[in-house]
């Protein structure tokens, strides 16, 4: 009988392998999906840090245009005083030989140079200014971002 049941078994043996043949490349190839996603979602997540920070770095530069001109107004506070600093986004570059028109000048050129479609626009009420800067960050959240700050001139 032991001898039968040595041969009986022998057979199965030989079907239980020829049934598991294959088993190991679906593994492999899951194996590969499963990386291959991973990978796609570090690239993902690799392209959108990039982006977040190139906004974020104009947003800083933004944010240092702004206190920039109102350090400027500061320094000349009668100018200040007197709106000779106001001006909307859609204004040209101001000209001239005055110290405001020089200084705006001057910010609006900077701001063109290192923001993308980056614009400023002043508004002063009494003590009061408003200070915006707008650029182009189509490559950030909103397409067009705005920075601004409203602070008083001086302290009476």
């Amino acid at each position: 009988m032991n001898k039968l049941q040595s041969q009986s078994s022998r057979p199965v043996l030989i079907l239980c392998r020829n049934h598991q043949r294959g088993v190991g490349m679906i593994e492999v190839l899951i194996a590969i999906v499963i990386v291959a996603l991973g990978v796609l979602a570090i690239a993902r997540l690799q392209t959108n840090m990039v982006r977040f920070n190139q906004s974020a770095l104009l947003r800083s530069q933004a944010s240092l245009f702004v206190y920039d001109l109102t350090d400027r107004m500061r320094a000349d506070l009668q100018g200040a005083i007197d709106g000779d600093y106001n001006r909307d986004f859609a204004d040209a570059i101001p000209v001239g030989g005055t110290l405001p028109a020089d200084e705006l000048a001057e910010w609006l050129t900077r701001i063109g140079e290192r923001l993308p479609n980056g614009q400023g626009a002043v508004a002063t009420a009494g003590d009061t200014i408003t200070v915006s800067v707008r650029w182009d960050d189509s490559r950030g959240e909103e397409a067009v971002e705005v920075f601004s700050s409203t602070q008083q001139l001086w302290q009476p």
